[in-house]
């Protein structure tokens, strides 16, 4: 078994739930190992201090499994995990909802592993390839625990790129079941979706945002909506849900808002929609919102989700002032009175930063607002340590 040196510094991090050792914090002169590996590490006072899965190929170098007391890391140390995981979220089918994630990866004590749920379909994506040599292990649990058709395979773009183990499986891999044939179904909150699990975003939606999406559907009852960055119109479809009496999306990508037509037919089948009701633009939204205020449009509920604008720590500044910008052109075209929902999915922009950017931007823009609410992570989105939070929203009634 591979042996870690750390410092006494990080020794404390880990003791509080923090579950990486980076390439830069390993002491060791040479550490060799496959990915999957188990590797220990013991303290300054040469006390078992954790273990965990190893990654040569990896800034990650180790992704912790278990703190304080050593265990056999086996299928019952991962049935059992996996069983606390299910737990959590146990009552949301009872909500109407078969989309949800099922595994949150480090939060949920499987570092570097999501998986998502889509009704029949589950999706494991994975950001290491430590967890190739479980991969056995992990698809008999799945069959054990849950009644599924069909689990699919997807890499984060580091792990794709890679020329070890993990080259042995394409994006969107058949791990077991019926092979897919074309869109998976599922509902959230009562409402129909169609999702792309082989190349759709993420795991093919956003599921960290139903929380979000549901308040937008309580606020929108006679209201004229703006969704900039709509991409597959999900917080429109609840929209329309919720009573809005129209729909303007904003998106440059013009298969996601292909999709959001589907999507809004799949769950209206019975109902036309007039160009009065639900219209789209294929446009940046930056762009699409000056264009908006130049023409003197305003909205009852402005929604802006955009995808992260820092995708790394050196990015941080430029993202806020981006989001700062944002909300200042969202603010413009919100009516007085109207709501402003404003959202990040960045883990390098901390919480209070992108509230201070947000606020920043309404005032900038000659507006007044009241804080209506502020949002982060719902509970299939479990959060365990600091450096793992990433989504944040507010919602602002403007003035």
């Amino acid at each position: 078994m591979i042996h870690i040196k750390i410092s006494k510094t990080l020794e404390k991090k880990i003791r509080q739930g923090y579950p990486w050792v980076f390439h830069y914090q390993v002491q060791n002169e040479k550490v060799e190992g496959k990915p999957g590996d188990l590797a220990v590490v013991y303290d300054s006072k040469n006390q078992f201090l954790a273990i965990g899965l190893y990654d040569p190929e990896s800034d990650i170098r180790l992704r912790i499994l278990q703190t304080s007391n050593p265990v056999d890391i086996d299928s019952s140390f991962f049935e059992e995990r996996f069983n606390r995981a299910l737990e959590l979220r146990d009552n949301l089918s009872g909500e109407g909802t078969t989309g949800y994630r099922v595994i949150n990866g480090e939060n949920d004590g499987f570092p570097g592993l999501v998986l998502d749920r889509y009704e029949g379909t589950v999706v494991l994506k994975l950001y290491t390839s430590a967890w190739v040599p479980y991969l056995d292990t992990l698809i008999t649990l799945f069959k054990k625990k849950l009644s599924i058709k069909r689990c699919v395979l997807r890499r984060s773009r580091k792990v794709a790129a890679l020329e070890g183990i993990a080259k042995n499986y394409n994006e969107g891999h058949l791990l077991f079941g019926d092979k897919v044939e074309g869109p998976v179904r599922f509902k959230e909150n009562g409402i129909d979706f169609e999702v792309d699990v082989i190349s759709g975003q993420k795991t093919g939606f956003y599921l960290d945002q139903r929380d979000n999406r549901q308040k937008v559907r309580l606020l929108s009852r006679g209201n004229s909506v703006l969704n900039v960055f709509s991409y597959t119109g999900a917080f429109s479809v609840y929209a329309f849900a919720g009573g809005a009496s129209s729909v303007l999306e904003i998106d440059s990508n013009a298969v996601a808002l292909a999709a959001s037509r589907k999507n809004l037919r799949l769950h209206f089948s019975n109902r036309n929609f007039s160009v009065e009701e639900f219209s789209q633009m294929k446009a940046d939204g930056f762009d699409a919102l000056s264009e908006l205020e130049l023409g003197n449009q305003e909205y009852d509920l402005v929604i802006l989700d955009p995808p992260a604008f820092a995708k790394r720590k050196k990015q941080k500044n430029v993202a806020l002032n981006a989001y700062m910008k944002l909300a200042q052109a969202g603010a413009k075209v919100t009516k007085k009175g109207g709501i402003l929902f404003a959202a990040s999915c960045s883990v390098h922009v901390q919480t209070t930063s992108f509230y201070k950017a947000v606020f920043a931007g309404i005032h900038s823009a000659r507006r007044g607002y009241e804080e209506i609410s502020r949002t982060g992570h719902a509970k299939d989105h479990p959060l365990t340590f600091r450096e793992g939070e990433y989504l944040k929203g507010v919602f602002c009634k403007i003035s």
